[in-house]
């Protein structure tokens, strides 16, 4: 099994590499959407900040304490300014769920496809994938009730404990709970997906019922390889949030730099894991070995009709024997 998840990891790697336009128009993408989105947010700080000692604290080094204070002023007025950044957000969103009918389908045929080809993959998958995350939205939802009761149990038990730090490690072992869970929630609604696009299935119930079982019977050999990309994608992250605490807010190409680099792990973690999953399917799914084919022994009755349905029909009978012409 560890062969297999291997096999399947390093597959989707090379998938990922061979069709790495796809990783830079997404990223691409991405970036022109963030830029958008920030924009409006840092004209009006560039505005407030540019002569005043909230400024100079803020460019200097960063003070979390006086970034929360000017957020609050009503002549800054940060939360106003998110409005964009959300709507370009879900912008991101679209965008990914009309693409990744087409990026499943390059990864399918493992060529390039024509844009012709690429758009129509992708449209003839959209709104079975907007069917199918609407449906997704169930699971969600009870993930996010099992965190919810995890953390009111953490502040219950931290309450009652001597130790301040029982709440606070509870608190993380929920957070931990949540994405292990949202992963595997991901990794099902991905195996709908590449089998909708393998199969031309547009019947999102049948499908996600589908892709169920067939996660459930490979979820060892198929979650492994979804942790380990996502530990790539955290770990990454984490690095990426540490070097940025550690430069100083006057280097912004330097932080910059690292923010991108950051977002770009983000959308190459999330496209490995679906060359990943088309890569599975097709090696354990479409190709079935000659091996698993089931042979089961047929009833005496069965054998019986079918030898007499084989044996040649007996001889008709000749009638009565006539004397020789010359008696």
């Amino acid at each position: 099994m560890t062969h297999d998840r291997q096999s399947a990891l390093s597959a989707g790697f090379r998938l990922l590499w061979r069709r790495q336009k796809l990783l830079w128009w997404v990223y691409v993408v991405n970036l022109l959407c963030g830029a958008l989105g920030t924009v409006p947010a840092w004209l009006r700080l560039r505005a407030v900040l540019a002569h005043s000692l909230a400024g100079e604290r803020l460019t200097n080094r960063f003070d979390l304490g006086m970034w929360f204070e000017l957020t609050r002023l009503p002549e800054v007025s940060i939360m106003r300014y998110s409005t964009a950044s959300l709507l370009l957000a879900l912008v991101f969103l679209v965008f990914m769920l009309f693409v990744t009918g087409g990026v499943l389908e390059t990864y399918r045929e493992d060529r390039r496809l024509t844009t012709s080809e690429f758009f129509a993959a992708s449209g003839a998958f959209f709104w079975p994938f907007v069917r199918l995350l609407l449906l997704s939205i169930i699971p969600f939802v009870i993930v996010g009730l099992t965190y919810h009761a995890l953390i009111g149990f953490a502040d219950s038990v931290g309450d009652r404990a001597a130790a301040d730090q029982v709440g606070i490690f509870l608190r993380w072992g929920a957070m931990l709970v949540l994405l292990l869970l949202a992963l595997a929630l991901r990794l099902w609604l991905d195996i709908a997906q590449v089998r909708a696009v393998a199969q031309k299935e547009r019947r999102m119930w049948r499908n996600l019922w589908q892709a169920w079982r067939m996660t459930w019977h490979e979820v060892g050999r198929l979650y492994g390889m979804y942790f380990l990309i996502a530990l790539v994608a955290w770990i990454t992250l984490a690095v990426g949030v540490a070097i940025c605490a550690k430069l100083p807010p006057t280097a912004t190409p330097a932080v910059l730099l690292v923010l991108e680099l950051i977002m770009f792990a983000q959308v190459a973690t999330r496209l490995w894991q679906l060359a990943g999953a088309m890569a599975w399917y097709q090696r354990h799914v479409e190709m079935v070995p000659a091996d698993a084919v089931e042979f089961t022994t047929p009833h005496p009755q069965e054998i019986g009709e079918a030898s007499s349905m084989n044996e040649p029909p007996p001889p008709s009978d000749p009638g009565p024997e006539l004397p020789p012409a010359d008696a």
